[in-house]
């Protein structure tokens, strides 16, 4: 899913309830905050000693284990956060997006988002965790089926 992929849906589903779902089904819930949006440019050198340079999005989630509030999250008000910061930084429209979330019960990870659900009053966005691969393996994979 990419910055652009993730703004549309946003700005289509407008006024609806906003959730995110971990990878084990248990929603994000509580005094939620979008606390950072990072922006950047990865450079990197795989195990194949081939370097590559490409962007990432990462919007950090935090719950206030503090407070009793659980307000209602909604695509506006995320759209109002992520907009607001897209006119201090620009976004790479093309980036992967990433939501980084942890807590006393999950270790911190950036998680990818493998697809929205959306109903008629929710719009939810379900998380994953990448494995770590080895891209030469991988694109020979793509090539040639095998390894």
């Amino acid at each position: 899913m990419n910055t652009k992929e993730l703004l549309y849906t946003l700005e289509t589903e407008k006024g609806k309830s906003l959730k995110f779902k971990l990878p084990d089904g248990v929603d994000i819930t509580g005094d939620l905050h979008i606390t950072e949006v990072k922006n950047y440019t990865v450079n990197s050198v795989d195990c194949g000693s081939r370097a590559s340079t490409f962007d990432e999005t990462v919007i950090q989630l935090w719950v206030n284990d503090l407070s009793d509030r659980d307000p209602n999250w909604t695509t506006d008000k995320a759209i109002g956060i992520i907009n607001k910061v897209g006119k201090m930084q620009d976004y790479s429209p093309e980036a992967e997006v990433f939501i980084e979330y942890g807590d006393a019960n999950y270790p911190t990870i950036k998680y990818s988002v493998s697809e929205f659900e959306v109903t008629s009053n929710e719009l939810i966005i379900r998380l994953y965790s990448k494995p770590t691969m080895c891209k030469p393996r991988e694109e020979l994979e793509l090539s040639t089926g095998c390894c």
